[in-house]
């Protein structure tokens, strides 16, 4: 539903393997949460690995990456840009990419940068940079075919 390019695109590089859904299932139960369909689909397709998210992406990881931002928050006192609960999705050194989980089935993807966020309070350094998930996969996968390394 709104995976079908990242279906494509795996199959097209034989890149991923799907994560089972008891899996996803499993780290839902553990955080009390319910992902978006978007994000389910994506681990149902994608797997614990997705070369076309360009930040750092593991499920093998999550449990680091929601400790990751939090710690980041705290460290550069940025807790309360942050009020709504969220789901980090990807992480880049001091950076990290989620969304909000009661935005609907294909939620806004954002990005705040923790270090340059007092530099530069911008969009850029915190705000949202997709209006959905699926397209900011889309997106992912866009830049992932115009590297020439990945030819």
């Amino acid at each position: 539903m709104y995976m079908n390019n990242l279906q494509l695109w795996k199959e097209k590089y034989k890149r991923g393997r799907g994560l089972e859904i008891d899996k996803i299932s499993g780290i839902q139960s553990k955080y009390s949460i319910n992902y978006p369909k978007a994000y389910k689909e994506f681990l149902f397709v994608s797997g614990d690995f997705c070369r076309a998210i360009p930040q750092s992406f593991d499920f093998d990881y999550e449990e680091e990456r929601q400790q990751q931002a939090q710690k980041l928050l705290k460290e550069f006192k940025l807790s309360h840009l942050i009020k709504k609960p969220f789901w980090v999705i990807a992480t880049d050194a001091n950076t990290f990419y989620y969304f909000h989980l009661d935005e609907g089935d294909n939620p806004p993807v954002y990005r705040l940068d923790c270090e340059y966020y007092e530099e530069y309070p911008d969009k850029y350094s915190f705000g949202k940079i997709a209006e959905s998930f699926q397209a900011w996969i889309e997106k992912g996968i866009e830049y992932y075919e115009m590297d020439p390394a990945n030819k």
